[in-house]
């Protein structure tokens, strides 16, 4: 069985791990993009900000 610092550590990742996806997936709700350098040139641009018929 592991001990508590173990379960602990883990724990803290998992937490970690969780945030990250959960504002992930809050600021695609937004409307933000997942990187900061600008959409004019990403070859990805479709899959973050789809356009409008």
């Amino acid at each position: 069985m592991p001990n508590l610092p173990t379960i602990l550590v883990g724990l803290a990742v998992f937490g970690a791990f969780a945030a990250i996806i959960v504002r992930g997936i809050s600021n695609r709700k937004k409307g933000k993009s997942g990187c900061s350098c600008g959409c004019d040139q990403c070859p990805g641009q479709g899959l973050c900000h789809p356009r409008e018929k």
